[in-house]
């Protein structure tokens, strides 16, 4: 295992913060109040050379386009957040006027239990569409060594998935 850490981390850029959305990424409002103290980074999003790095390594990472409702996608998301079992922090459902969704939680690596954040927004895309976009972002260190990287591409995968199954689809395949 010490091998394998020290191959990504000659291979991977060293960042910590990965998102769909690099120009107007998912904000860290609750969980930005957890980023405080000695060696933790900032929840500020890192800017372009971060979007760069992460775009010439993981250049499928992009929004998630759904043919569903905000609503709907919102839920979506919040399932597979609860089953991940990620500490929700904050969980607000799309509302009126602007009807953005946002869900904060925190997730940890699997072998040492590193505390990394994400940030999911849902926002409509006209009437019976959505998009979404996430963030998750390492508390420590300046590189993750990939882990959020595979976080957000498992989790879009996921949605994509779960958004293919609505209950409209489950009745048109029934007979």
């Amino acid at each position: 295992y010490p091998g394998y850490l020290a191959l990504q981390w000659r291979r991977l850029p060293h960042i910590h913060d990965i998102t769909t959305d690099s120009i107007d990424p998912p904000k860290f409002e609750t969980l930005a109040r957890l980023r405080v103290g000695d060696g933790t980074n900032t929840a500020v999003y890192a800017g372009l050379y971060s979007a760069e790095q992460q775009r010439l390594t993981w250049p499928d990472i992009e929004t998630v386009q759904l043919d569903v409702p905000a609503q709907r996608a919102y839920d979506i998301a919040l399932a597979l957040v609860t089953k991940r079992k990620w500490r929700i922090v904050d969980a607000r459902p799309p509302q009126p006027p602007k009807m953005e969704g946002k869900i904060e939680a925190v997730a940890r690596t699997l072998i040492m239990g590193f505390r990394e954040d994400v940030a999911i927004r849902v926002l409509p895309d006209g009437n019976e569409a959505s998009r979404v976009d996430i963030r998750s972002s390492s508390r420590y260190f300046e590189s993750d060594l990939g882990s959020n990287a595979a976080r957000i591409t498992k989790l879009i995968e996921d949605i994509n998935t779960a958004a293919e199954v609505t209950p409209a689809a489950k009745k048109q395949a029934a007979p």
